[in-house]
Formats: structure tokens, sequence, C-alpha cells
């Protein structure tokens, strides 16, 4: 499977430890530039639906999602103009297991159908749902409801296409609106266990950004008219993701067709 790793040209060290790590696995990764949260552009800062955000109570992203969100999506544009038909991405910061080279290489056989596999997960205590089992032993799986985290996951070529087109703006975080499948549509598993970890030796620059940005939101807008925003949108949210979960269970979310389907 072809393997994307996403990283700053400046962060040496970084793309060093992510070198190491996949050299030690016998597996090749092409390294693609991330776009540097310091030399954002006008242009940048107009991928993002600030109206929106505004309006669901959400902070003002940092600097630091913005330049990944936007950086992610290069490399889906790389992969749905010239393939290949499934794909690996992670972020530099990833810690990678032993297991994961022949994880990836039975998720490259397509053994059922599927949009995007996270091959991390963030939170364990959510409940894991098996769905199927791969040669190499792990369960994939539905998570009720969702879990963040891009540092890893596989991704179709059709899927990339179809997250490209339907959400052309920075609505949210590039994890969170891969999991949100009530939102993006995708047909979305996880790996049990993970085979993909965050590599805690960075302290986050993304994590300080965000805390600024918090708090000048919350002298602008109010506490009170922030929470009250967030109230009513997280509500909205539970009644869809309850819904389009149980549809997602039947199979009926999705846009890669099933391995079988060109037979």
């Amino acid at each position: 499977m072809k393997v994307f790793v996403i990283n700053l040209e400046r962060a040496e060290d970084r793309r060093r430890r992510m070198e190491e790590q996949f050299e030690s696995l016998g597996l090749e990764a092409t390294f693609y530039p991330a776009v540097d949260a310091k030399e954002l552009t006008p242009d940048h800062y107009a991928q993002v639906d600030r109206e929106t955000r505004w309006r669901l109570g959400l902070w003002p992203q940092a600097d630091g999602s913005v330049a990944n969100w936007i950086s992610q999506r290069q490399v889906m544009r790389e992969i749905a103009k010239n393939g290949p038909e499934t794909a690996a991405i992670f972020e530099d910061d990833a810690g990678l297991s032993a297991e994961l080279p022949a994880v990836l290489d039975a998720l490259e056989r397509r053994p059922f159908a599927f949009d995007v596999i996270k091959l991390n997960r963030r939170s364990l205590k959510k409940t894991f749902i098996p769905c199927e089992r791969l040669a190499t032993g792990h369960r994939v799986g539905r998570v009720r409801y969702h879990d963040y985290g891009s540092e890893g996951y596989v991704i179709t070529r059709e899927a990339a296409r179809h997250f490209l087109e339907n959400t052309p703006l920075m609505m949210r975080e590039i994890d969170q609106a891969l999991s949100r499948f009530w939102e993006n549509g995708l047909n979305v598993f996880y790996v049990d266990p993970p085979v993909v970890s965050h590599d805690e030796q960075d302290d986050s620059q993304i994590e300080r950004d965000r805390k600024l940005a918090r708090k000048k939101h919350k002298r602008a807008d109010g506490v009170l008219f922030v929470t009250w925003r967030r109230f009513v949108s997280a509500i909205v949210r539970d009644i869809r993701r309850r819904a389009a979960f149980r549809r997602l269970l039947r199979g009926e979310i999705g846009v890669t067709p099933p391995p079988d389907a060109g037979a």
C-alpha cells in the first residue's frame, strides 16, 4: 500500500523519527510537505467556514489546525487524481506498531467495503462494535459513535474524491471532519487493537494556539452566548448521529463500491 507522511519541512527531528520507524518496519513512505502554520495566507484562511463555526459556538480554528486541514486535503487531492485506489496517510507525530505492515497489506486487498479506516483511536473506553476480522487477527468495526485523531488512516480513492467535493470548507478539524459519518457520508471503520498511536514526545503547537484562540473567543462573545450555541448544536448533533449510526451498522452509508461490485 502506498504510504504518505505529512511533514513540516523544518520539523527535521520528526521526519527522522518517522523515517526510522518506517525503515524498521520495512515500509517505504512518501513524505509530503505540510503547509506551515506560520506562513498562512488570506487564501488559506478563506478555506475556513468561520460563519458556521460561530453559529455553532465553536472556537476559532488554531493556525496549526488550518494548516493540517489544507495539508491533508492536498494529499487527498493527489490520491484522487493519480491513485492508488487505496492509500494510507500519516501525520509525523504517529507511533507505529510492529503489526502495521501486515494490517496495511490486509486492508489493501479490500476484504470488505470501506471508505476510511482509522488505524488509531484516542479513546479506547468508547464502545467498539466488531464487524470484520482481518487475516492478521485484528478486528475492524465501529466506535459508538466516533473517535477522533488522524495520526494514521487508510482511505480509498473514491472516498478522497467524495470528501474533497462535499467538504470544500473547513468547519471542523480534519480528524473530526473525517470521523463524522453523519455529515460526510463516509463508511468509517476503526482497527482493534490500534496499530498507530499518538507520539507524545513533542508539545503540540496546535494545542497552544487553540487555547489562545479560545480565550479570545470567550472575551469577544461572552461565555454565556458561546455555551448556549454549543448546547443547541450538541443536541442536533446527537439526534443526527444516533439515526445515522443505525444506517451505518446496516451498511447504508458509504461511497466506495464493495470489492466484488465489478465482478
